[in-house]
């Protein structure tokens, strides 16, 4: 009897896949300084990578990677987005008709200040694809393309209109990024930057607590959004139709992006659409802080400001009476005297950590009870490790008697005590 719930055969069975080469791990060279698979400096995004591009609907995501082509074929930097050269670029969308990419065009060049002739040489082309999604848009809609013609990178926006399965489940997820979408990408040696919505505010606004990596996962769906992307950006809302925030979820440091002082990483900037049509520009931050209606949906609960780093530092004493561990403050410690002078405890962590950095501020586990962590001035942890090493604690000197371990009852003598 035939079992009618086996798979069939398929008629025409696929070429077996060749095993992948196997290298002696201590024999890998370095990339070269001219890397030839680089695509956004320095190795932000490299041919067979791709780049998450995240954010929520209706905000100009389409334009905002428009202006990025434009600029990247030009071999022009684009919000601190640095090309190694000019790029061959392709888009591929499914929610703009050619007179909204007519529109996104014509806004970008004018408000970059582009004519004609300052595009010569610029490889841009795009196509419309809204029906074939999975596996069928990978074969028979993005492959054929790039095997057409050659290209550095490829623009897919938005994610979710050739997903063709559930973005909440990573066997769907998975399937597409890492099965269908991977194979084109190395086939074809170019890069890819995937556009993707966030989830829906109510969702959104609950991750009031975000920080660092955290904002890889702001795109919509299972966790493999952001673990098979090289690379994560999140335009993130400010609160307003016209400033937003870009920052740099997911390998951000390789962007060099420096803060005011050009000496420490940053990994945000300030963007916002232009007042002259359809294109983006970097806002300053002075701009942002005097711009009506401004409200960082997500830090608000952290205050206005943090406190300088002055002020901060003279919540801890300069000297001690007897033991050097009154100079030093635990985190309890420091809340309370964020509240006592009107800071947000909110900040209290990111201000120890920016000292520590500095190197004005020093750490160390401490007191005995719990192992709190103790935070002070460097000379005065220095003095209080000396004081422990010579005084010892109470728990070094006087051991701690356990509580004798009970014995478990088996159902043997639970029944013998029954009977």
């Amino acid at each position: 009897m035939l079992n009618e719930a086996a798979i069939p055969e398929p008629a025409d069975s696929a070429p077996p896949v060749a095993s992948p080469e196997m290298l002696d791990f201590y024999a890998i060279p370095l990339p070269p300084e001219q890397d030839p698979d680089e695509l956004i400096k320095h190795r932000f995004l490299c041919r067979g990578g791709a780049l998450l591009l995240v954010g929520q609907s209706g905000i100009g995501k389409s334009s905002f990677t428009i202006q990025c082509a434009v600029l990247w074929s030009l071999g022009r930097e684009a919000f601190g987005l640095v090309p190694v050269g000019p790029l061959r670029i392709l888009i591929v969308q499914a929610e703009n008709d050619p007179g909204d990419m007519a529109e996104f065009r014509d806004g970008v060049l004018k408000g970059l200040d582009l004519k004609d002739e300052d595009c010569k040489g610029s490889v841009i082309k795009t196509v419309c694809e809204d029906s074939r999604t999975g596996a069928a848009f990978c074969s028979d809609v993005l492959q054929p393309l790039l095997e057409r013609e050659q290209f550095d990178l490829v623009i897919v926006d938005p994610a979710l209109a050739y997903l063709g399965g559930d973005a909440n489940q990573q066997k769907d997820v998975s399937m597409f990024l890492r099965n269908c979408l991977n194979p084109v990408l190395h086939r074809a040696r170019c890069g890819l930057v995937l556009v993707h919505h966030t989830n829906k505010p109510p969702q959104y606004q609950r991750n009031q607590e975000w920080q660092a990596n955290d904002y890889a996962y702001a795109g919509s769906g299972s966790a493999d959004w952001a673990n098979w992307a090289r690379a994560v950006l999140v335009i993130r809302t400010l609160g307003s139709f016209d400033y937003f925030e870009l920052r740099a979820g997911k390998r951000g440091k390789r962007l060099r992006w420096k803060d005011k002082s050009g000496k420490a990483s940053a990994f945000t900037k300030h963007i916002g659409h232009s007042q002259t049509g359809i294109c983006w520009r970097e806002v300053p931050d002075e701009e942002i802080l005097s711009a009506p209606g401004i409200v960082d949906k997500a830090n608000s609960r952290l205050g206005p400001k943090p406190p300088p780093v002055d002020d901060f530092m003279a919540l801890f004493p300069h000297d001690y009476k007897n033991d050097p561990s009154e100079a030093l403050l635990s985190a309890g410690q420091i809340q309370i005297a964020f509240r006592q002078r009107g800071w947000s405890k909110n900040h209290y962590s990111g201000m120890c950590d920016n000292a520590v950095a500095q190197g004005i501020l020093a750490q160390t586990s401490g007191g005995g009870k719990g192992g709190k962590v103790l935070r002070g001035r460097p000379d005065m942890v220095e003095a209080y490790l000396r004081y422990k090493q010579e005084k010892g604690t109470i728990l070094e000197n006087v051991p701690i008697a356990k509580p004798p371990k009970k014995k478990k009852r088996t159902r043997k003598s639970k029944l013998s005590k029954s009977s």
